[in-house]
């Protein structure tokens, strides 16, 4: 049995996903880069089963990271970016979906068939 095959294991998948987002994501001055992030995204698109679990991820991550990043990170400033945070929003889901979800969306499907054919 594989071991994505395995319930527990899409789950467990499931919900690092949005754990591991919010820590990389939170530290992005320190990694000064997009490339991990990228490579996390792409490693956890091997993981995932299905689209089911993607979705579960993806909507796990928006419910969980950002109230998170809002409570954790943009209220112990000072300055603007909570305003700056909330005004972006829209522009920073409407992105996501363009760059990052499509694009994991087309990568599971491309597993899949290939993990198939196999």
């Amino acid at each position: 049995m594989r071991f994505y095959e395995n319930k527990i294991v899409q789950v467990v998948i499931a919900i690092l996903y949005p754990i591991a987002a919010f820590v990389i994501l939170s530290n992005g001055r320190l990694i000064g880069s997009w490339t991990i992030p990228a490579i996390l995204a792409i490693l956890f698109c091997f993981l995932w089963k299905d689209l089911c679990y993607l979705a579960i991820s993806n909507v796990l991550m928006w419910l969980v990271s950002v109230p998170m990043w809002w409570l954790f990170v943009e209220r112990m400033r000072e300055d603007q970016g909570p305003a700056i945070f909330i005004s972006s929003l829209p522009f920073i889901v409407l992105s996501h979906v363009f760059i990052v979800l499509i694009p994991q969306i087309l990568i599971v499907l491309c597993k899949n068939v290939i993990l198939k054919k196999a």
